[in-house]
């Protein structure tokens, strides 16, 4: 059986989310071009290069950790998405074996 390696992003998921929420709390609710911009300027996550930061922020921009909603208002051309956390929702936290 062949031995499947995990890319170096996705051993770096909770980070980038943790990293993405704490921005989120701070100013309560961004567009992807503000969550991405915190997301390569973060130092906490110097183990990843800042375009690998971006991949995995999107993947991990998903429900039911992050609710997007759209603006009533049209921002330029068209509606806005904007992202906050979902306070509601409680990871997952796997069981240790002793």
């Amino acid at each position: 059986m062949a031995n499947s390696k995990r890319r170096k992003g996705q051993k770096y998921t909770r980070q980038v989310r943790a990293s993405i929420k704490a921005f989120l709390r701070g100013v309560e609710f961004a567009p992807y071009s503000e969550i991405f911009a915190h997301v390569r300027a973060d130092e906490s996550l110097s183990v990843l290069q800042p375009s690998e930061r971006v991949r995995v922020a999107s993947t991990v921009m998903r429900r039911p950790v992050f609710e997007p909603f759209t603006t009533v208002n049209v921002v330029g051309e068209r509606v806005q998405t904007l992202w906050r956390v979902n306070e509601s929702y409680e990871e997952f936290q796997p069981m240790r074996k002793d």
